[in-house]
């Protein structure tokens, strides 16, 4: 069962596990096949003895993502990120399932960049804390668990908030765009992604896991990267870019630097072939600004 599977990365898990393998949730956003079931306030148990046997895993994977929600309404969205969620958890561990947990890069601070699954979390976001929290919580229960660390998760859908292919629209309309040169990140594909928690959970892994590309990326260079590739299709598509610092944006919290993740652990598991992010702009490109395009 994927709890949230209408975000992003829910879509990604749901096609990744298949129609006869997986079922998602959704609370405002239904989709073809979805249940509807608000983490925040229903009972998971009478969601559970409504559907049919043989559930093995629940990706916990719903929530309240934004940091500036987070720190406008601290107690607010808690009450769904800490309190639902770790609801929710006891609920799926009574009934003998394994949760897997998405969590976040944001429980570091930013100070520096390969932040490893032994490194202390230290959060500086309300969002970062909340997170933190559950994690915390898994991690006092007897029973197996699984918590995934996720890095900036992107993908090509100019209808998804994921960085690269939310910027399609902008670039179209020649919109400016001021980038952080500070900001971080080691960007993951959500196929790539999906793909990896699917086969964490099949094989029972425990503990936790990072969950994030190869590449380290700051915001600006990230999207220039994806503005040549879109002008190797495209000659006339320009767009000003204005560098900046991170702590320049008028967030209501300073937000963490560098968070990029160290995918070692995942890497010595796997040896995964993540595709690389030239390979992803190359493809948002050629879709949506080369000759063939719509």
């Amino acid at each position: 069962m994927v709890i949230g599977g209408s975000g992003f990365v829910g879509r990604g898990l749901l096609r990744k596990l298949g129609p006869d393998a997986g079922i998602g949730t959704f609370w405002r956003n239904p989709f073809p096949g979805g249940v509807p079931f608000d983490a925040a306030s229903e009972d998971f148990a009478a969601l559970r003895r409504s559907l049919p046997g043989g559930l093995t895993h629940v990706f916990i994977n719903h929530g309240i993502v934004n940091p500036e929600a987070c720190a406008a309404d601290p107690e607010g969205t808690a009450k769904v990120n800490v309190d639902g969620i770790c609801r929710l958890i006891d609920a799926a561990l009574a009934d003998g399932l394994f949760p897997v947990f998405l969590s976040t890069d944001y429980v570091f601070d930013g100070s520096r960049g390969g932040w490893r699954e032994t490194d202390t979390p230290r959060p500086v976001t309300r969002y970062g804390e909340q997170k933190l929290v559950v994690e915390r919580h898994l991690m006092e229960q007897p029973r197996p668990f699984l918590i995934v660390r996720l890095g900036k998760v992107v993908g090509a859908d100019p209808s998804i908030h994921s960085v690269l292919g939310q910027a399609v629209p902008d670039i179209r309309a020649r919109k400016p765009m001021r980038l952080a040169t500070d900001q971080i990140m080691a960007p993951v594909w959500v196929e790539d992604a999906a793909a990896l928690l699917v086969n964490l959970a099949e094989e029972r892994a425990t503990g936790i896991y990072h969950v994030a590309g190869p590449e380290r990326f700051s915001r600006m260079d990230l999207m220039r990267l994806l503005v040549d590739s879109i002008q190797i299709e495209d000659p006339s598509a320009r767009v000003e870019i204005t560098a900046c610092s991170l702590h320049d944006l008028p967030f209501l919290e300073r937000r963490p630097l560098d968070t990029s993740l160290s995918n070692a652990k995942l890497q010595a598991r796997y040896r995964w072939p993540f595709k690389p992010m030239a390979a992803l702009c190359a493809e948002i490109a050629k879709a949506e600004f080369g000759n063939g395009r719509p």
